[in-house]
């Protein structure tokens, strides 16, 4: 935990998450799991620019507890492939339920752009990186073609969340587009992942 960044003043949600890490890291290691799903937070984020100290805290604490977990995965062998550390295997999603405005820090509101979301992503060579689509300033949103990666202007995000799944499943199956085949049947996500991965 002091590794971690945990002590007497360490915000209860960002001590739950270091020790979610923990325990996975290990779990990981024992070969117990290959899959973690950690709820983070559950708070009411809507007021976070209003106390910017605050803010700046909790985005350097949670970067010191995500350096951490890395580099305990550094430090064991992927039990799927004694080759490799786990750190090299591991896929990270992030994502919520809502993401808030990204035009409005004043109160932060729920509610965004097309009802669009997002979902960032560590794909360890095998998902394409860069921003996929986005929320302009005025209010238009991108999406982006799965087949080329191009960006599509004004487009809506409805079967974004498909192509975004099967890159993350292409990530989690080491590369491996028949098994992402046996759950998606959409078109090519060659625009979003690395065929060829980038070791």
């Amino acid at each position: 935990l002091t590794r971690y960044g945990v002590d007497g003043g360490t915000a209860n949600k960002l001590e739950q998450l270091a020790r979610a890490c923990i325990v996975s890291a290990k779990a990981f290691k024992l070969n117990l799991t290959q899959s973690v799903i950690v709820p983070a937070f559950n708070d009411d984020p809507h007021g976070a620019f209003g106390d910017m100290n605050n803010l700046q805290t909790t985005v350097a604490a949670t970067g010191k507890i995500l350096e951490e977990f890395m580099n305990d995965l550094a430090s064991y062998d992927d039990p799927s492939c004694n080759a490799r550390p786990l750190s090299d295997s591991v896929v990270m999603t992030i994502h919520g339920d809502t993401p808030k405005d990204p035009r409005d820090r004043s109160g932060w509101p729920d509610g965004t752009p097309n009802d669009s979301n997002w979902m960032y992503v560590m794909g360890n060579g095998y998902v394409k990186t860069g921003w996929h689509g986005g929320v302009k300033a005025n209010g238009n949103t991108d999406v982006f073609d799965p087949t080329t990666g191009a960006t599509v202007a004004n487009g809506s995000a409805g079967d974004m969340t498909t192509y975004a799944g099967a890159a993350v499943a292409f990530a989690v199956a080491k590369g491996d587009m028949r098994r992402v085949e046996d759950f998606y049947t959409g078109p090519s996500i060659e625009g979003i992942v690395n065929v060829n991965v980038i070791q």
